[in-house]
């Protein structure tokens, strides 16, 4: 997933380019500020989506697998087997998708329907 434009990367890179356009157009300390806190959003987020909390023995992390399969904190196991379904029928081999990512989107589902149950006990 990493490499992936979304929103959570999308918003910091349109501020910091918005820094840079007040820079230019004279308002240099405004535009210093904008970018400074762009550059730091942006590093917030990778290190939230991608790098706070690594897999370890083929288990994913909880973030990751929220990020994979599009789904929120908030998400039920129903919306959870929902998101799966459609990920899983764009990505499956049999439909010429790639078995490594179906894989993943297999674990995540599992991972989060197991911490969904183990937080409801």
């Amino acid at each position: 997933m990493k490499g992936k434009l979304t929103i959570e990367t999308l918003l910091p890179i349109v501020m910091g380019v918005a820094g840079a356009a007040i820079m230019l157009r004279g308002s240099f300390f405004l535009g210093l500020v904008a970018i400074f806190v762009a550059i730091a959003w942006h590093r917030g987020t990778q290190k939230r989506l991608f790098g706070s909390k690594n897999q370890q023995d083929g288990q994913f992390d909880t973030d990751k697998a929220r990020l994979l399969l599009g789904v929120s904190r908030f998400d039920n196991a129903a919306r959870i087997r929902e998101r799966h379904r459609a990920l899983i029928a764009q990505n499956h081999p049999d439909t010429g998708g790639n078995e490594e990512r179906a894989r993943e989107l297999n674990e995540a589902r599992d991972h989060l329907l197991h911490e969904l149950e183990k937080h409801s006990r």
